[in-house]
């Protein structure tokens, strides 16, 4: 018997945080670059997590998974009104 995977399934296995794409590459979530992000930081839509150990010298930055969800959502929203 084949399992099958409802929508509420797959609600539930999306992440709360993912890493940022690497360079030259798209998130695998909503196909945003690298450098989009840094620009939806740097305007204020958006803060970027970042973790590293004391003492060294790079870490990880990680994406909040529902902050872009609506961010995504509110700019499909702003296009439909115009």
């Amino acid at each position: 018997m084949l399992a099958t995977t409802t929508t509420t399934e797959q609600a539930v296995t999306r992440p709360e945080y993912y890493r940022l794409p690497k360079p030259g590459h798209a998130d695998p979530f909503f196909s945003l670059s690298r450098s989009y992000y840094y620009q939806l930081e740097a305007r204020g839509l958006l803060k970027l997590v970042r973790i590293r150990d004391k003492g060294k010298e790079r870490g990880v930055t990680l994406i909040p998974y529902r902050k872009v969800e609506a961010f995504v959502r509110s700019q499909a929203e702003a296009g439909e009104a115009e």
